[in-house]
């Protein structure tokens, strides 16, 4: 059975549960051996609830062993991700701006005003990966912004559409993901936002890790991390990646590599599609030092 397969079957069996129909029966039941105040009747309904910890105690051991057979199936794809991953590296960024999931009309207007939510000219933002998204308009309102990828290829198309006066102001920044710290060239303390669309899900689990944990220490307290993963949690998210167009990323593995750097995740968002919408928050208050900001309003050419 394919991986897909696997984490179909768990998606669906996550969806059922007793508890309805145990409750209903004993409320159902219970009416009669109350009104019959029958002895042997309210034995039988004992033994009717016995039955039903039975039948839970054997599903929760199918999940279990469901579980386990997801574990070994899954470890290749680990591996697998990383060639997904070089083989990016190697790609035009024309290639890459292209490699983009699908994301409807409805979802894409959630998003923008999910992010003006913590867009404030009082703190530094960081947009990762523009691409050919149009989120970088809506983060012009962050002073500074800051804009980084794996290569200046990768920027200057972006950063074109604005006026050179505000292109002298934006902070562009290359990282390099072979290196023990991704975001050396980036100052601790400073970002109030982060913001990473479409991009993790072309990254191996191990270098969403480190971005994570170096994101962590570079956002001010109380800033927030937004990004996107193609969470394979959901089986339409391990189908991409069977077909070689995403990296394997579990979602309760990220949730939980998030919650033990020290984020609190702050909101998380699906369709049932393959993508998730994540916002995580370093603990504290977001605060600033600035009274003013001489800026006018900054629009594209």
């Amino acid at each position: 059975m394919k991986l897909s397969d696997l984490i179909n079957y768990k998606n669906e069996l996550d969806k059922l549960s007793t508890e309805l129909a145990q409750t209903t029966v004993n409320v159902e039941l219970s009416k009669i051996t109350h009104l019959t105040n029958s002895n042997t009747l309210g034995d039988q309904l004992a033994n009717i609830n016995s039955l039903f910890d039975t039948f839970n105690t054997t599903l929760d051991q199918v999940k279990e062993d469901l579980k386990n057979q997801i574990v070994v199936a899954e470890k290749p794809w680990f591996a697998k991700s990383y060639d997904l991953y070089n083989g990016e590296l190697n790609s035009t960024a024309e290639t890459i701006f292209n490699m983009r999931i699908s994301t409807k009309f409805n979802d894409i207007s959630m998003f923008k005003a999910r992010l003006l939510r913590y867009v404030s000219w009082h703190y530094a933002g960081l947009i990762i990966r523009p691409g050919k998204e149009t989120f970088i308009d809506d983060m012009v309102g962050v002073d500074p912004l800051y804009v980084a990828d794996i290569d200046h290829e990768f920027l200057e198309p972006i950063t074109d559409k604005f006026s050179d006066v505000y292109q002298r102001r934006l902070r562009k920044y290359v990282v390099k993901e072979e290196s023990d710290n991704i975001l050396q060239a980036l100052p601790d303390n400073q970002f109030g936002l982060v913001f990473a669309y479409n991009y993790f899900n072309f990254r191996p689990f191990e270098i969403i890790k480190q971005y994570l944990t170096e994101i962590y220490a570079k956002l001010k307290p109380g800033g927030v991390l937004i990004l996107t993963f193609n969470d394979c949690d959901r089986a339409s998210a391990v189908i991409l990646v069977e077909h070689y167009f995403c990296c394997y990323t579990p979602g309760y593995l990220l949730r939980d590599l998030a919650v033990s750097i020290g984020y609190k995740i702050e909101f998380s968002w699906n369709d049932e599609g393959p993508t998730t919408w994540l916002e995580l928050r370093k603990p504290g208050e977001l605060t600033s030092i600035k009274g003013g900001q001489s800026l006018a309003k900054i629009l594209p050419k």
